[in-house]
């Protein structure tokens, strides 16, 4: 099994973070686990026919500067979408940018010459940009899904003049691994994992009266988290401009289907965006469909419950029941390299060994399993 979606709290605020901090004696909480919700009924209320994706986005750009797609990590029906979005002729009159969590802002320069300018860059000189990000090695982006992102956008991009090309900005921060040898050195850029990108859409996207797609982790393009004392990327961004993200975030019922999202779901076409404003998803308890966090003393807990999810996200996008999706998985021969395995298990060994590395090297299936439940 894939260590990367089995191991429970083990994702961008819970392996990273909480390894870093364990050398500093500190405490971290993780998003990565599944929440049920708390007893109610069964929502009820408007049930919109929804749009495309692609139709949705470009609606939003009409009122708004910011649209986040929120991703559930690797997903293939997610990112088949994204193609055909980012294919889409009326896009580049509409988006400027598209940020991404995927890429580490080191690699701007690189990725600029790439995609935007259109110049040749070597696969070796690529592949650092998402391999090397603050998640490694708990997440490589080796998934070929991340890839296909970068050369879409570089081949729409081959057909527009200069003045109509999408820049894709790198919001993970900075970290050059070739110089982290102790967690300690992880710490600085740990705290910024939230704080990067929100600085990012503001200095290269707002304050230059441009317009962003943002290409997210769903759980970093909330509305709220339920944490009064946190703030993920979009609160960030909206508490220092004022400026709100309109936000469309994947919809996967967990395991069991605990409150009856999928049932919810089911009478809706796959690639459906549903609008929370004055629908029955608005009111639906979020509990029921968003990540937990783990406590101080190791036990889940699901900050999201009893909110509606109209408070968390501005849209679901309903991409199918879990028996249908796919997951992008990455070619377990990239991981016979020996330099690029070497340097996974010296990062593993950094952040405690945490992970069975070996995994990586075995053939994954193809589904995408949905995520089993945690109580709140």
């Amino acid at each position: 099994m894939d260590a990367r979606r089995t191991m429970p709290g083990l994702n961008r605020r819970g392996f990273l973070t909480a390894s870093a901090a364990a050398a500093a004696g500190l405490g971290a909480a993780a998003l990565a686990v599944p929440g049920t919700a708390v007893a109610g009924t069964a929502p009820g209320g408007p049930r919109p026919s929804g749009d495309s994706l692609t139709e949705a986005v470009l609606e939003a750009f009409q009122t708004y500067r910011l649209v986040g797609l929120g991703e559930a990590h690797g997903l293939q029906e997610h990112h088949d979408l994204l193609q055909t979005l980012i294919s889409d002729p009326r896009l580049p009159e509409v988006v400027d940018d598209i940020v991404v969590q995927f890429g580490n802002a080191l690699y701007q320069e690189t990725i600029d010459t790439f995609v935007l300018d259109g110049q040749p860059v070597n696969d070796a000189d690529l592949r650092p940009l998402w391999r090397n990000t603050m998640e490694s090695p708990l997440r490589t982006w080796d998934e070929p899904v991340y890839e296909q992102f970068f050369r879409r956008v570089r081949a729409v991009n081959w057909t527009l003049p200069p003045s109509k090309r999408i820049r894709v900005l790198l919001g993970d921060p900075p970290i050059d691994w070739s110089t982290i040898t102790s967690q300690q050195q992880i710490l600085p850029f740990a705290a910024q994992m939230e704080t990067h990108p929100a600085a990012v859409v503001e200095q290269q996207v707002l304050a230059k009266g441009r317009r962003a797609l943002l290409c997210y982790g769903a759980g970093q393009l909330f509305h709220t988290d339920g944490n009064p004392s946190t703030s993920v990327m979009v609160q960030l961004i909206e508490q220092k401009t004022g400026v709100r993200t309109y936000v469309i975030a994947d919809l996967l019922p967990l395991q069991g289907d605990p409150g009856g999202l999928g049932t919810e779901l089911a009478s809706y076409s796959r690639n459906t965006v549903i609008p929370a404003a004055g629908t029955w998803l608005g009111q639906f308890n979020a509990g029921y469909a968003t990540g937990g966090n783990i406590g101080p003393d190791g036990q889940v807990f699901n900050q999201l419950c009893g909110t509606p999810m109209g408070e968390v996200v501005d849209a679901g996008l309903y991409l199918g029941q879990p028996a249908d999706l796919t997951a992008s998985r990455p070619n377990p021969a990239i991981y016979l390299d020996p330099a690029y395995w070497a340097e996974l298990e010296r990062r593993n060994a950094i952040l405690g060994d945490h992970l069975d590395l070996n995994t990586y090297r075995q053939q994954q299936p193809p589904g995408y399993a949905a995520l089993s439940a945690a109580a709140c």
